[in-house]
């Protein structure tokens, strides 16, 4: 198994984006890095037209045949007859003829480039075809989504076109059993959550026999809605936790103290929301209720607890960032607007918001591996993808994952109109503003379809519109029902509001799922799409105005946006701040100059957190790998590194009891003690990173002493796995051979979740250092 690694570029500060000047067809022809045309592609499809009339005449058996006799011999490359073969399985089985643009999109997916395709041009039916000249060419396809509903979707309804080739498809989700992802895995075309093939990977690597691996293949991957994977999930990694013998911490005395403390009098949240920290009102008062000194080292696990409950009680928002359902708490991934299914906060901070929220505290987890969305992706061999707004990170693609990008035009001219963003004083102002919007469309008979970003704004929403109008609302609470939501969303006065309408998938058809009254939603305009304030991504803009104005409907998009709202508070410039110390006075030009300027500042921001990720992660990544390389000669029965450590426990198990015994428990106390080790040596790292930041008050590069650090803590690494295993192969008595951890007491995790990682509550290295970019940007000196 191969691994890319794509080469690093140092960027120091932001520069001109002259993609946002250029379309993509000119950003290609002057050779902006990242950007690729497709031109040349074209002449694979003008070779279809050839072979189209004896690809006709053949009988589905004979199509599946011809499918199954490529496959068998294992050729390359997306040639005429194949694409024509494809072709005229997807008239078969889905009734279309594909588009020039979908065969183009198709043929680049298979030759590993990122492509940008406009909502409504048929990327479903792209990736299939493009997943269909893999798997031809005798690879194993992963098809990635961003989360189950889009996997089970796709899998059911291409299913027939792959199948028509003689290509098995298969697809799992959160709920599938171990069994079904092995089984899954075996197929030529994979549909699959990215998240959950890289929780596969982690529990593969807990697994004590090949029997307990579902083994995905890393050949090829197709990435749906790659900006959002590829660059926003790429910072955040995917860990694996397992129960921990520890008792659920007790963090109701703290939960009480931190319900008496007063906003800005005894704490202070800084400008991002990101970190809460007791003023010095705040620890007098504390120290004062508990007469203790809170600083003293008897007490430190008491003022942990108080930070943790203080973080739950200020930052994490109900209805926001998770749900209270059944009594539990249920994450909410900001980023899809979905609940995350067996999910957790880690620290201590899952149990503080259960305690904050009254419900049942669940026992504490310990960290036993991570992986990172971009390590997990560039493990495979041939890596693309696509989604509707490609372009605005390209260079990205290129820097991170070495992955071109190109786009494909739409096959009709757009029609939808977006207007220019408005933007209110206040929030108040704009709330009024977005509700005045929608009923005067929706009694002009225009359907209206609300973009919010949390689940209690699409609620508050909701709430504030006249029950007579019946606003449809899709947020975590029933993304169950989001099919049919949004395919009603084209219905004539119709209004939905929903929470991140990226990754939804479905088409909105004017006039409704049946286009019964397209003619009259089209006489009042089409859809029109209004966000509730501008995202910290241009391209999140892009994704929700991309909704309307589908394969040359009509439609219209705006958005609307405050002075008040978090994106701006959280990035306005120095000047911009006196400038808007009475906003009334600011003209709409430059409030909307504001909104624009902070916007990009976030954006510049996510990019230092992506770098600062990437440099941070590159030692642990490395380490794993000698680890993972060492736990599979375990697996395997060799152990070299380990004989010399352990001869002398083991001949004396082996003077008594049969050998193959005795190398079983050699290998599951090995395999223990190396996970564990791993499990500690994360565990040190996570703490080293997070006090990294200080190597720069002393005029160090905090990267550059990560790494050096982490080579010390690693020095002597599987030394002291030998000693451990060497000591508890000591204490093993014979009679324990059969069970030997049970023996010895030592304990496996009996139940693995995965951890939604969040700033902790003192914050991160890498909040830290979007700070320090955010203060550049603005050109103010902050103090340390």
């Amino acid at each position: 198994m191969t691994s890319r690694q794509p080469p690093m570029r140092r960027i120091d500060a932001p520069r001109l984006d002259l993609r946002r000047f250029l379309p993509g067809w000119a950003a290609g022809a002057v050779g902006i890095p990242g950007h690729s045309s497709f031109a040349r592609l074209r002449e694979d499809v003008a070779g279809i037209a050839e072979h189209r009339a004896r690809v006709a005449r053949l009988s589905d058996d004979e199509l599946r045949d011809a499918g199954r006799d490529w496959r068998r011999r294992g050729r390359v490359g997306p040639a005429p007859s194949l694409l024509a073969l494809i072709e005229e399985a997807t008239r078969r089985t889905l009734g279309w003829t594909p588009y020039e643009g979908q065969l183009l999109a198709a043929i680049a997916l298979s030759r590993g480039f990122a492509v940008e395709l406009d909502t409504g041009e048929g990327k479903t039916l792209a990736g299939a075809m493009a997943a269909a000249l893999h798997a031809l060419a005798g690879r194993s396809v992963h098809v990635l989504s961003v989360n189950d509903y889009l996997a089970g979707r796709d899998a059911q309804w291409m299913g027939p076109l792959l199948g028509a080739l003689g290509i098995d498809v298969a697809w799992i989700g959160q709920a599938s059993t171990a069994h079904e992802r092995r089984d899954a895995y075996r197929a030529p075309v994979v549909y699959a959550p990215v998240t959950e093939v890289g929780y596969d990977v982690l529990r593969d690597r807990q697994a004590t026999g090949a029997d307990e691996r579902v083994e995905p293949r890393f050949d090829v991957a197709i990435v749906d809605e790659a900006d959002a994977v590829m660059i926003d999930e790429a910072m955040t990694p995917l860990v694996l936790a397992g129960a921990s013998d520890e008792g659920a911490e007790d963090l109701s005395t703290a939960t009480e103290l931190v319900r008496s403390l007063e906003p800005d009098a005894h704490y202070a949240v800084d400008e991002d929301r990101a970190t809460v920290a007791l003023t010095d009102a705040g620890l007098d008062l504390l120290e004062g209720t508990l007469g203790v000194n809170l600083f003293a080292s008897e007490h430190a696990g008491l003022l942990t607890r108080i930070n943790l409950a203080l973080h739950a009680r200020v930052l994490m928002r109900r209805d926001v960032d998770y749900l209270v359902v059944d009594d539990g708490i249920h994450l909410v991934n900001s980023a899809r607007g979905r609940v995350a299914q067996q999910q957790r906060w880690p620290d201590g901070l899952h149990a503080a918001i259960e305690a904050k929220e009254a419900v049942p505290i669940t026992p504490p987890g310990i960290v036993l591996d991570t992986l990172t969305v971009q390590d997990l992706l560039l493990t495979y061999r041939t890596l693309s993808g696509m989604s509707g707004t490609v372009l605005p990170v390209a260079d990205e693609l290129m820097e991170f994952y070495g992955l071109p990008s190109g786009r494909v035009e739409r096959h009709r001219p757009n029609r939808r109109t977006d207007e220019p963003t408005r933007v209110l004083a206040s929030r108040q102002e704009k709330d009024a503003a977005i509700v005045e919007e929608i009923l005067r469309r929706h009694e002009a008979g225009q359907p209206v379809l609300v973009g919010t970003q949390t689940v209690a704004e699409s609620e508050e929403l909701a709430a504030r519109l006249p029950a007579r109008v019946g606003a449809r609302v899709l947020n975590a609470r029933n993304d169950a029902e989001e099919a049919e939501v949004v395919a009603r969303a084209g219905e004539r006065g119709a209004i939905t509001v929903s929470t991140q309408m990226s990754g939804r998938g479905t088409d909105i058809r004017l006039g409704g799922a049946d286009e019964r009254d397209r003619d009259r939603v089209v006489a009042a305009g089409g859809l029109a799409v209004i966000a509730t304030s501008v995202y910290p991504s241009r391209r999140l803009d892009l994704q929700l105005r991309g909704r309307a104005g589908r394969q040359g409907d009509p439609g219209v998009s705006l958005a609307f946006a405050s002075l008040e709202d978090e994106v701006v508070v959280a990035n306005l410039t120095a000047r911009w701040r006196r400038r808007i110390a009475r906003p009334a006075a600011v003209p709409d030009s430059v409030r909307r100059t504001i909104v624009h300027e902070a916007q990009g500042i976030s954006e510049a921001v996510r990019l230092g957190r992506h770098r600062s990720t990437w440099q941070y992660s590159r030692a642990l990544t490395a380490q794993r790998t000698k680890v993972l390389a060492v736990r599979e000669d375990v697996l395997r029965g060799s152990r070299g590194w380990l004989d010399a450590a352990i001869a002398g426990p083991v001949g004396a198990l082996a003077s008594v009891a049969a050998t193959e015994t005795v190398d079983r428990a050699v290998t599951l106390i090995a395999l223990h003690h190396l996970d564990r080790r791993w499990s500690d040596h994360v565990a040190v790292l996570s703490e080293l990173r997070d006090g990294i930041h200080l190597r720069a008050l002393a005029g160090q590069n905090p990267a550059d002493e990560f790494h050096r650090l982490a080579l010390r803590e690693f020095e002597g690494f599987f030394d002291v796995v030998a000693q451990d295993v060497a000591a508890s192969l000591r204490d093993l008595e014979t009679h324990g051979l059969d069970d030997p951890l049970r023996s010895l007491g030592l304990r496996r995790p009996s139940a693995t979740w995965t951890y939604m990682i969040r700033d902790n509550p003192l914050g991160d290295p890498a909040g830290r250092a979007a700070e320090g970019l955010r203060s550049l940007l603005r050109g103010e000196r902050r103090r340390h």
